[in-house]
């Protein structure tokens, strides 16, 4: 029987997603994106670990940036993508499943990792975080997005807040290709527990507005996430 991250593979669907993630109204680019980059440490001469790599992006921009990159991701459509397309001899890419150890990843390693939405898809946080720390360098940092639970919670409306529970949704939703994905909902409590029992110091636990950027772009989407957080920013250090 499949794991969970591996029913949530985007093998099947990798061409849908690229372009559903690509467009430029698309909340990775108008959300995530931004408050991801904005944490991020200065990556030149560092070692960083791009965990659920997907697309790329943030691959791509350590590369630009003078960092040696690891990639991880479950798809292997996906890695097979990125391996044809970076040809860098600082790049390095896996295909596996996250929710496992990772005995490829040396221990003390990495300076930075970068968890860009991909952590909702695993049901335990804990063996990933004791994984990351594992992985992690002294004075290294973690940043991590996921889903905000309250918007979970308004997005779905049929669930109980408080449900811990894998479940199916369709994004794409008015486009002309939706597609089916699959990732846990868990209230706040669910999702600051293991962060909080992890051996990281946090150093911040954010819900951000949104950026000019987004208002120019898409003033929709800016009054929508001005009025109830998207997502939820981590960022620890080992």
């Amino acid at each position: 029987m499949p794991s969970d991250s591996e029913i949530t593979n985007y093998d099947s669907i990798a061409e849908i997603f690229l372009a559903h993630i690509a467009r430029v109204d698309s909340w990775n680019n108008l959300y995530e994106r931004p408050h991801t980059l904005a944490r991020l440490p200065a990556l030149k001469d560092k070692n960083v670990l791009d965990l659920g790599c997907s697309s790329g992006f943030y691959t791509e921009y350590a590369l630009k940036n003078g960092a040696s990159v690891t990639g991880v991701d479950i798809s292997k459509v996906l890695i097979d993508r990125l391996t044809l397309r970076i040809k860098s001899p600082k790049v390095r890419l896996f295909c596996a499943n996250i929710g496992q150890p990772l005995p490829f990843l040396e221990s003390a390693s990495f300076d930075c990792v970068i968890c860009s939405l991909v952590i909702d898809y695993i049901k335990d946080w804990e063996p990933l975080l004791a994984e990351l720390y594992r992985v992690m360098k002294k004075g290294g940092r973690v940043v991590i997005s996921t889903h905000h639970p309250f918007a979970i919670y308004q997005h779905f409306g049929q669930y109980s807040y408080f449900e811990f529970k894998f479940v199916e949704d369709t994004w794409g939703l008015g486009s002309d290709r939706p597609f089916k994905t699959h990732y846990y909902i868990r209230p706040l409590n669910e999702a600051l527990r293991p962060i909080i029992e992890s051996p990281f110091k946090i150093i911040s636990i954010d819900e951000p507005l949104p950026t000019e950027k987004c208002r120019e772009i898409s003033p929709g989407t800016y009054e929508r996430l001005s009025e109830r957080p998207a997502f939820l920013f981590f960022v620890l250090e080992k």
